[in-house]
């Protein structure tokens, strides 16, 4: 597999991972309500996930394709920043019965993004082989 093609291929499947974040903020901001704090605070955290989820997919389709290491880095930042304390949080704190519905799409998102540093991980973070060879 030629290195063009594991960036195409991983920052396609990273910008997916992102993208799967968008949904979640229909979900949070659904029925809020402006006229009181807590609907303030899930509005503002819908589009923060928005927000989250742009950026992603920019830096996956531009940085990361085109093979820059401060894109994985940048990519890297929101997960552990966001995407691991959400999951740790939602599966301590969300009621048994809607569990599946919770964590599952946070992991498939986590799967998906894995999968996308497998690919373009080695060919951006390995050094550069000489032309000596």
């Amino acid at each position: 597999m030629t290195r063009n093609y594991r960036l195409r291929i991983g920052s396609l499947i990273l910008s997916l991972a992102a993208i799967g974040l968008l949904p979640a903020s229909w979900f949070i901001a659904e029925g809020a309500s402006l006229s009181d704090r807590t609907g303030r605070h899930l509005v503002a955290g819908a589009l923060a996930n928005l927000s989250v989820a742009v950026l992603m997919t920019l830096i996956a389709l531009v940085a990361i394709r085109r093979g820059e290491r401060w894109g994985i880095w940048a990519y890297c930042c929101p997960i552990i920043a966001y995407g691991v304390p959400v999951l740790v949080i939602d599966a301590t704190h969300v009621a048994a019965g809607n569990l599946l519905l919770t964590v599952g799409p946070q992991l498939i998102g986590l799967l998906l993004a894995a999968t996308g540093f497998a690919i373009v991980g080695p060919p951006i973070l390995s050094p550069p082989r000489d032309a000596a060879g």
